[in-house]
Formats: structure tokens, C-alpha cells, sequence
């Protein structure tokens, strides 16, 4: 679509519409930011150390190869 043809159907809406338009966008963008900031701001779960994935394995009663393989399913 060229910015003429866009330029058009914008002019085939009235003040009204394009201002319904405007602010379902700014509220779209609003949403979009939040949700940007809450992903950034959630807790980061740390690296886990070899202990660890090992005790993770144990636990489940795999072998650290067998776990890998369990976690790379989900």
C-alpha cells in the first residue's frame, strides 16, 4: 500500500472515527510498553550450576542426559 492509498482511505473516515482510531492506538501502545516493562522487570531465574542440574536429575530419578532430553521437550 503507497502512502497515497493510505492517505485516501484515512480521508474516507470522519473526525470521529479517526479519533476513536487514535485513541484505541495510544491504548494499544500503552498495553504493548507495560507488558515490555513487566518482562523486563520479572524475576530472572539464575544459571544453575552443575550441583544443581544434578540434584535436579537425582530427584527425578534420570541421568543428567536423560533430564537435558525431558527439559528440551517443554
Amino acid at each position: 500500500m503507497t502512502e497515497e492509498e493510505f492517505l485516501s482511505i484515512l480521508q474516507s473516515y470522519s473526525i470521529e472515527q479517526l479519533d476513536q482510531f487514535q485513541t484505541q492506538l495510544g491504548k494499544k501502545i500503552e498495553e504493548i510498553k507495560w507488558e515490555r516493562a513487566r518482562q523486563k522487570s520479572a524475576v530472572k531465574v539464575p544459571p544453575r550450576t552443575s550441583n544443581d542440574i544434578s540434584k535436579m536429575a537425582e530427584e527425578m530419578g534420570l541421568d543428567i542426559s536423560s533430564l537435558m532430553r525431558e527439559i528440551s521437550k517443554r
